[in-house]
C-alpha cells in the first residue's frame, strides 16, 4: 500500500473570525460538548436554545444572523432537519390547516366514497346508500349488507354539507394559532429548518475546550506525561506534523488526533503523520459513533477510541492507560498487558 506523502496531506486553515463574540460562542459550545446545534419550535418561531444560552440572548434574528455568518465563514455546516409552514403575518410555526369548499369556502366538507351496486348498476355517494345501519340500493332497494357486499368502490370525492357541491380537490387554508390570521398555500411560508454542525477544523482549533479531550489531557498529566496541545512534531522527512495532543514520558511519545465526522480521510492523514514521526502509540478519538475508523485502525496500527464530545473519557481509555508498559529505549512502540 502506497502511503500519502506527509506534505500532501491537506492543511486547510479556518477563516479568521472577526468578532470576539463569535469566538466566545464557539468556545462555550465546544466546552459543553455541543458539536451539533439543533433547532426547536415554539410559537415565536425556530429557536436554537444552545446558542441562546451561550450568548445570553433570546433575539431570534440575532441568533439566526450569527449562525448564517459562521456558516458562510466555514465554521459551521448546515443540513436540512425539516421543512415547516410558518405564518406569513407573524412568523409562528404553530399553523394548522383546514379543507374548504371551492364554491362557498365552507369548511364543512367530507370525504366520501362513490359506490356502485353491481347487481343493478346504480352509482351514487355512500350517503345515498345509507339507511339506518344498513346500505340499501336506492334503485332496487336491495340490502348490500345482507347480500354480503358493501358495493364496489369506484372512487372518492369531497362534498360540501353547506351547498352540496361535489369536488375532487378541496381548497386548503392555513390558520395561525398565534395571531389567528388565515393564509393560502400561495401566501404561507414553507421554510427549511436547519441543524448546524461545528466543522472538523473548528473543533481542532478549539480542541482544548472539548470536555473529553480536556479529561484525556488531565489523565495523561496525572500519569506523569508532559502534554502539549496542537503541537507540531518534526518527522524523519524534516516536515512538521501537527497533532491534537502530544504526550511524552521518558522514551514514550503518544500522539492523538480527533475525528468529528468519522471520515476515513482523518485516519489516513494520521497514518501519514505516524509513518513520518514514528511515535510510540498513535491514537484517534472518534466522536462520530460510526465503525469505519475502528476497522481501519486495526489495519493501520492506530488505536481508535470512541467517545462523545461531552463524555468524561473515551470508552476503554482508563484501562489503556493503566496497562501501558514501555519497552526498551528506541523500540518505538508499546505493549499492553494481556
Amino acid at each position: 500500500m502506497e502511503l500519502p506523502k506527509v506534505e500532501d496531506v491537506p492543511r486547510v486553515q479556518i477563516d479568521s473570525l472577526d468578532a470576539d463574540k463569535e469566538r466566545e460562542l464557539l468556545r462555550r459550545l465546544i466546552r459543553k460538548g455541543v458539536l451539533e446545534i439543533n433547532p426547536t419550535l415554539d410559537s415565536t418561531g425556530v429557536r436554537y436554545a444552545d446558542v441562546e444560552e451561550a450568548l445570553g440572548v433570546s433575539d431570534l434574528g440575532e441568533v439566526r444572523t450569527m449562525l448564517e455568518d459562521l456558516e458562510r465563514k466555514g465554521v459551521l455546516k448546515s443540513k436540512i432537519a425539516d421543512r415547516i409552514l410558518m405564518c406569513p403575518h407573524c412568523g409562528s410555526p404553530e399553523v394548522h390547516s383546514r379543507y374548504t369548499c371551492p364554491k362557498c369556502s365552507s369548511n364543512a366538507v367530507d370525504l366520501t366514497q362513490l359506490l356502485e351496486h353491481p347487481k343493478c348498476g346504480f352509482i351514487g355517494a355512500r350517503n345515498d346508500f345509507a339507511k339506518d345501519h344498513d346500505l340499501v340500493c336506492p334503485r332496487c332497494q336491495a340490502s348490500l349488507v345482507a347480500a354480503g357486499s358493501h358495493g364496489r368502490v369506484i372512487g372518492n370525492f369531497y362534498q360540501c354539507e353547506k351547498c352540496n357541491y361535489r369536488f375532487d380537490k378541496p381548497e386548503t387554508v392555513h390558520i395561525c394559532k398565534r395571531c389567528g390570521q388565515l393564509s393560502t398555500y400561495q401566501e404561507a411560508r414553507y421554510v427549511k429548518v436547519l441543524t448546524y454542525a461545528v466543522s472538523d477544523l473548528t473543533v481542532k482549533e478549539f480542541s482544548k475546550d472539548l470536555p473529553v479531550l480536556d479529561n484525556v489531557r488531565k489523565l495523561l498529566t496525572d500519569s506523569g506525561f508532559k502534554v502539549r496541545l496542537r503541537t507540531p512534531v518534526t518527522g524523519v522527512s524534516g516536515v512538521q506534523s501537527t497533532f491534537d495532543i502530544v504526550a511524552e514520558k521518558e522514551q514514550m511519545r503518544l500522539v492523538f488526533d480527533v475525528s468529528v465526522s468519522g471520515d476515513k480521510s482523518d485516519i489516513i492523514a494520521l497514518l501519514a503523520k505516524k509513518v513520518d514521526v514514528n511515535p510510540t502509540v498513535t491514537v484517534i478519538v472518534d466522536l462520530s459513533g460510526f465503525e469505519e475508523l475502528t476497522n481501519l485502525g486495526r489495519v493501520y496500527g492506530i488505536l481508535v477510541f470512541k467517545a462523545r464530545a461531552d463524555q468524561k473519557l473515551p470508552d476503554g481509555f482508563e484501562s489503556f492507560m493503566s496497562s501501558l508498559i514501555p519497552l526498551s529505549v528506541g523500540s518505538g512502540e508499546a505493549i499492553r498487558k494481556s
